[in-house]
């Protein structure tokens, strides 16, 4: 009976750092995706302000969006802590 039950509490414990171990992995993950992407739109946005150079509002008229969803990814960055 004492091995039972022994042996249901070694489940439960398990189960429990499996869990955690998983709540983790995917907290690592969801942040490191964020990052990547964040860093994808920086890439994009020094893009297209190198295109638009020598023309500055053309410059601030098609690379608006960048910075919008930059500022929007920074808010729930900040949030999330």
């Amino acid at each position: 009976m004492k091995a039972i039950l022994g042996m249901c509490v070694i489940v439960m414990l398990s189960g429990q750092i499996g869990c955690q171990w998983y709540e983790d992995y995917r907290m690592k993950k969801g942040t490191a995706d964020i990052r990547q992407e964040t860093a994808e739109m920086m890439r994009a946005y020094r893009l297209c302000l190198q295109r638009y150079e020598g023309e500055p509002p053309k410059a601030k008229e098609h690379c608006a969006p960048y910075t919008q969803s930059l500022r929007e990814v920074e808010i729930k960055r900040e949030i999330a802590r």
